[in-house]
């Protein structure tokens, strides 16, 4: 499964307004933090292992979008997900996934949302990772080439954290 996700920037202070704009597309869309998104695999587990939450019925939120943010977070309760990968007011930088329709266009998603794309900012970096939540003891125990994978063991460790 690939999943249609790009980067994006976002003018400090205008994340009410992007949400609002989202929400009233007929595209269903994510929008999250940038900022804490490890590359575009983390983007495709999350919404790997949200999909599988409702087609087994172990949901913990009552839409798609909400449960790939739970699992983007790596958190196990839903105002916390929110916090961690949610929007804010310091917000520059999005990460936006394109849950349907299926023919959706992601680049014409951008454009109703009149946002600039920008797919380095999908990039996963050290700093990126800390600021997801892999500590110091994880980086030294498998190395820093290894961030990547960190990140996706803490998505799929949701499932888990959820009984």
């Amino acid at each position: 499964m690939t999943v249609r996700c790009a980067g994006a920037w976002v003018r400090k202070g205008e994340s009410n307004a992007l949400l609002r704009r989202a929400s009233e597309l007929d595209a269903e869309i994510v929008l999250m933090d940038a900022g804490k998104v490890c590359g575009v695999d983390h983007l495709d587990s999350a919404v790997f292992h949200a999909r599988r939450a409702f087609e087994r019925g172990t949901n913990a939120s009552n839409t798609l979008g909400m449960e790939v943010i739970l699992y983007a977070s790596g958190e196990r309760q839903i105002s916390k997900a929110k916090k961690k990968m949610g929007l804010h007011q310091e917000t520059e930088n999005v990460a936006l996934v394109v849950l349907g329709p299926e023919d959706a266009d992601v680049d014409k998603v951008l454009h109703d949302l009149e946002l600039e794309r920008d797919d380095a900012l999908l990039r996963c970096s050290l700093e990126k990772g800390k600021a997801f939540g892999v500590d110091r003891n994880e980086l030294e125990t498998v190395g820093e080439e290894m961030l990547t994978d960190l990140v996706l063991e803490k998505v799929a460790f949701v499932e888990i954290l959820k009984r």
